[in-house]
């Protein structure tokens, strides 16, 4: 072995050991908090020895008849007002730089034991497939000490009094969180969870984590809520102390979900658009949108999370679309309807309110494919598509030079093909029609072209 290579070896083997160490015990505190975790493990599986109700893991405690989940954690002992992503992560987590507890136990196992008190499980953002809210039942997240030395400071306060909102300089407002649950490990044999098999191993976090066991109620992409969320100057936390967090169902009073789940058609009427908008298996005609958001504001005011899913009919026109989704895009929110991702063939509905400057392609910040539909008279091909092509040699300009490469279909089998044969490109498509073309004119192709390209745009003309 060469020299060089000799010394690498000794210093990986060096560093090894201390990166281990930087996950799970760094100093005194930490190692003693192992030994106290062991300690109460045991004698918490003891206690509830012959109980139904009650189930003990590693750090944590099940207890049905309670209707609570108890986990040991520790204090991150981040810095006074450091930007708080995670208020809870996992005991493997590189990310306690940015972390209110790190505990002991397994974010999967959390997860499993909140369905064991009858909350059922929901679904993570995953904005690949268009979906962009927290999807769920509510729970709520509770801190006390675990060694109190009195019973001022045995009491357990919500997590959120720890987490300051920069937005209006005050405490977190919600007073419950969704449960998403993690999505499955495609790789595990033994029904593993994404939040014990990949970082950042999250059990809560404060942005939408794809990932995470607990979600926010609201939509919170990471870049736009990244350092606006804080730990509370006035926390009180003690670097490295060991804590009790307790996890309960957030239930509504008339043990309803609070979850509401929609299917909405918008579509042709007898005086214009209507719509068709089904709950519980029941479907209510709507003649016009007063009576659309009569039931939204219904739902919202009641205390219901409406999740909505949008199909627009065949027979409703492009520029009719683009008007729908104009509608929609003004009451979803927080505080209103959240749309859930599209269906199977359908398209996601702010795709009829694109960038309006993407009409030009020198103004598009890329260059995905352009399918055209048009009226098909004075025999021109009712389809067209544009590939474009960037030449960036010239030394002349920041700007590359572009060129257009037009492929005509009768047919949207024959746009497919086209596709095919010339590279698909960007999963992107630019779709450009006349205002007044139906849906049905133009959905054939999108749906073909769709599974190459989901995130699609329509401009009409």
């Amino acid at each position: 072995m060469k020299p060089s290579a000799i010394l690498l070896a000794a210093a990986v083997a060096a560093v090894a050991p201390l990166a281990r160490a930087t996950i799970f015990e760094t100093n005194d505190q930490q190692r003693a908090n192992l030994a106290t975790v062991a300690t109460w493990t045991a004698a918490e599986a003891a206690r509830a020895s012959g109980a139904d109700s009650v189930k003990v893991e590693r750090a944590l405690r099940l207890d049905r008849a309670a209707g609570e989940v108890v986990v040991l954690a520790e204090f991150c002992d981040i810095s006074s007002s450091a930007t708080v992503e995670f208020p809870i992560v996992g005991e493997t987590s590189d990310r306690d730089y940015e972390a209110l507890f790190r505990t002991f136990a397994r974010p999967g196992a959390i997860a499993r034991a909140i369905e064991a008190l009858g909350v059922p499980r929901g679904r993570n953002v995953d904005t690949a497939a268009l979906s962009f809210w927290p999807y769920g039942e509510r729970v709520a997240i509770d801190v006390a000490p675990f060694a109190a030395t009195n019973a001022a400071n045995a009491a357990f306060k919500p997590i959120q009094s720890f987490i300051v909102d920069m937005r209006t300089r005050a405490p977190l407002a919600y007073d419950s969180f969704v449960y998403c649950g993690s999505p499955d490990d495609p790789e595990s044999k033994d029904g593993g969870r994404l939040c014990d098999a990949e970082a950042p191993n999250s059990v809560f976090s404060t942005y939408n984590e794809s990932q995470t066991v607990i979600d926010m109620p609201a939509a919170c992409p990471q870049s736009d809520v990244y350092e606006r969320f804080l730990l509370a100057s006035d926390s009180g936390l003690v670097p490295f102390s060991l804590y009790k967090i307790r996890i309960r169902p957030a239930r509504r009073a008339d043990g309803e979900r609070r979850v509401r789940d929609y299917a909405l058609e918008v579509r042709k009427g007898d005086a214009g658009i209507a719509y068709d908008l089904a709950l519980n298996g029941k479907t209510e005609r709507l003649a016009d949108a007063e009576g659309l958001l009569a039931r939204f504001r219904e739902a919202v005011e009641a205390g219901f999370d409406p999740f909505v899913s949008v199909r627009f009919g065949g027979e409703v026109t492009l520029e009719e679309a683009a008007a729908q989704a104009r509608m929609l895009s003004r009451i979803e929110g927080e505080k209103g309807i959240r749309v859930a991702a599209p269906g199977a063939g359908e398209v996601y509905y702010k795709g009829f309110l694109p960038n309006q400057n993407w009409r030009v392609p020198k103004d598009r910040p890329s260059q995905p494919w352009v399918l055209r539909i048009q009226p098909a008279k004075d025999g021109a091909a009712p389809i067209s598509l544009v590939k474009t092509f960037e030449d960036w040699t010239s030394t002349d300009s920041l700007d590359p030079i572009l060129t257009f490469k037009t492929f005509d279909a009768a047919t949207p089998e024959e746009a497919l093909a086209a596709v095919e044969a010339n590279g698909h490109g960007l999963p992107v498509l630019l779709v450009f029609a006349p205002g007044s073309t139906p849906l049905a004119d133009i959905m054939p192709t999108v749906r073909l072209l769709r599974p190459r390209h989901p995130t699609v745009y329509f401009f009409a003309e």
